[in-house]
């Protein structure tokens, strides 16, 4: 069981020189044949990094580190802890998965954690390290942050939902029709067709559309080896990491992409994950219920998560993981739990004889105060769970972010802020509890922070949970500068659109958030082009994808400042005329934004024509802001 206090591991260092050669470049992972979960990084600052990995067997590990810096190698040992929580259940070990050798997914129920956690290195250096254990020797590099006044350029990625499960290998997700692009020939049909044929459609009637092209699997697989290629200092998660935090083969195939053997890159750089909704569903293991061994769903997955990561302190022992505070360089990432809100509500709260009207159309009334109806605090503290925290104003944890937003702009830090549930949504999760469209899981609640984000100066908030690619801009005092708010919930699991006003595709869309400014549904047109046959997507459309974000410096003193742009990456397959895979490309959506900050971390009124970037820099002003947002020309589906 996970205990508020994480447990700390004496780490001794041993130096002496070693033969060389015996660091050797990065290895794939098949050759790390004993480890469970290769080694994966977490909590980087100035001076180190925590390594993190699993082995099936109570064998000790040794991590040893080198780098020009060091006169002679760090060696650590590492001490296995069995960590039960992680052993398959029944529920687990009987499922059958449709299109899967039963079992052929399945591990040791062993799972032994071993943590090494490093601090005493140089800012901003790359160092190589090694892991053994028993025969196996896994190979890999690192690098510390930089330090806030001694850095050239940073890239980190951001992106949500990827929601791993076995049988992501074979389920091709829903794939909801949005815009057209100018002279784009039509999508296929939904009977009859080639696509149709090959991939499958999904849902019946007004409701029935067609399949994307790759599996769940294949997306995310393909998504991550972009992320990789680019090689980001840090990848940013918020949330629905897997299909079930209480689901271990979700949890296993989660590992397999990202620290296993389908790729290692969180082995090389470090991941700043966020509690989602599924990290609080116990899926075959009680969903947000009990089931029949006693685990109540909700407290089994967040039990799992706090095994798997291991955050900073945040001040409250029993809110440990569930939000933090890393800096790195410049940048200040903050990351809060969105899961709960206090008073509890429901959709059952609405409409009824003596209670409050329900809401509908754009209707708003109000951001409502939870963002789930599955489960209460007490429902969660009788099943012995003592982590639950509340996110409203006056809860420890909105206390705790006012704190720390107010330090990182007296820092003069570029903020950003991730939690799962988007505040502002044009889709499935959009609309506060009080509405009759709302879902019971609607991010809405989380828009009481957006005074105090606008206040300190946040520079975007990321989140998910819409499973849509989505940009929103609010600025509540009108002076130009607000913050944007982005969906990055298409890592590799669901493909969705705006909502409609109705249940069926062919109704209007609701737009319901007033402050969208652009979702790749309805500004990305697909452009739809008959070649060799077959009709084929030539570009444009919903796609796996991610954020990518690239600060950098330009310049000295008062006449420097830092470039922050934000690119919506997707993932674009490219098809034979049978519609095989051909390979996946790197695309960026045209909806890119750059802006500029002094070295104060403050961003500046936008300037209005891309143009006038080149007269402002060649006459100083250096700190102005600069929004360039790129539109094809797209006919909207309404």
């Amino acid at each position: 069981m996970h205990s508020p206090q994480k447990t700390q591991f004496t780490q001794v260092a041993i130096a002496f020189t070693l033969a060389a050669g015996l660091i050797a470049a990065i290895a794939s992972p098949s050759t790390a044949g004993t480890f469970r979960v290769n080694p994966y990084l977490q909590r980087p600052s100035t001076d180190g990094m925590s390594f993190t990995w699993f082995t099936e067997q109570e064998t000790a590990g040794t991590l040893t580190i080198t780098g020009t810096d060091l006169n002679n190698p760090l060696i650590f040992t590492s001490v296995p802890n069995l960590q039960p929580e992680l052993a398959y259940t029944t529920a687990e070990k009987n499922q059958n998965i449709s299109g899967l050798t039963p079992g052929s997914w399945l591990l040791s129920d062993n799972n032994y954690k071993h943590t090494v956690d490093v601090r005493g290195l140089q800012a901003g250096t790359t160092y190589e390290y090694t892991v053994t254990q028993g025969s196996s020797v896994f190979n890999s590099n690192f690098k510390t942050a930089p330090s806030k006044d001694d850095w050239t350029s940073i890239r980190f990625m951001a992106m949500a939902d990827s929601e791993t499960e076995p049988a992501g290998r074979s389920t091709y997700r829903e794939w909801q029709p949005g815009a057209l692009a100018d002279n784009s020939a039509m999508r296929p049909e939904l009977s009859d067709s080639q696509w149709a044929n090959t991939f499958g459609t999904a849902g019946s009637g007004g409701s029935q559309t067609l399949r994307y092209a790759l599996t769940e699997t294949e997306g995310y697989k393909h998504n991550l080896e972009i992320v990789n290629s680019r090689q980001p200092d840090f990848l940013v998660m918020p949330g629905d990491l897997v299909q079930g935090g209480g689901y271990q083969p979700g949890w296993d195939e989660f590992f397999r992409h990202n620290a296993g053997e389908f790729d290692s890159g969180l082995s090389r750089y470090p991941l700043l994950p966020a509690l989602g909704n599924w990290e609080n569903f116990g899926a075959l293991n009680g969903g947000y219920g009990t089931d029949p061994d006693g685990r109540f769903g909700p407290k089994f997955g967040r039990d799992k998560y706090h095994v798997y990561f291991d955050a900073p302190d945040n001040g409250t022992p029993e809110h440990q993981d569930n939000y933090y505070r890393i800096d790195y360089g410049p940048i200040t990432i903050i990351t809060l739990d969105s899961s709960n809100g206090e008073p509890s509500d429901r959709r059952s709260n609405y409409g009824g004889e003596e209670q409050p009207p329900k809401i509908s159309g754009r209707d708003y009334t109000g951001p409502g105060t939870d963002t789930q109806e599955n489960y209460t605090r007490e429902q969660y503290e009788a099943a012995g769970g003592t982590d639950l925290a509340d996110f409203n104003p006056g809860s420890p944890q909105w206390n705790w972010a006012e704190t720390q937003l107010e330090d990182a702009r007296n820092q003069g830090q570029i903020i950003f802020v991730q939690f799962h549930h988007a505040p502002y949504s044009s889709g499935e999760h959009g609309q506060p509890m009080n509405h009759e469209l709302s879902t019971g899981q609607g991010g809405t609640p989380m828009r009481q922070y957006q005074s105090m984000f606008e206040q300190y100066g946040v520079l975007a908030v990321l989140s998910g949970h819409s499973e849509m690619f989505e940009r929103s801009f609010v600025d509540e005092n009108g002076d130009g500068i607000g913050v944007y708010y982005y969906d990055v919930g298409v890592s590799g699991d669901g493909l969705r659109g705006e909502k409609r006003d109705g249940s069926s595709l062919s109704d209007p869309l609701l737009k319901y958030n007033s402050f969208s400014q652009w979702t790749a549904d309805q500004n990305a047109g697909e452009f739809w082009q008959e070649m060799a046959g077959a009709l084929q997507l030539v570009d444009g459309g919903k796609h796996y994808g991610h954020l990518e974000v690239n600060v950098e410096r330009v310049g000295e003193g008062e006449s420097g400042y830092a470039k922050i742009t934000l690119s919506p990456v997707y993932s674009f397959p490219i098809l034979d005329s049978n519609y095989n895979l051909v390979r996946t490309e790197r695309r960026v959506y045209g909806d890119e934004i750059t802006l500029l900050a002094g070295f104060d971390g403050q961003i500046v009124k936008p300037v209005p024509e891309h143009r006038s970037i080149l007269g402002l820099l060649a006459w100083g002003f250096c700190t102005a802001a600069i929004k360039f947002a790129k539109s094809s020309k797209t006919k909207p589906v309404v």
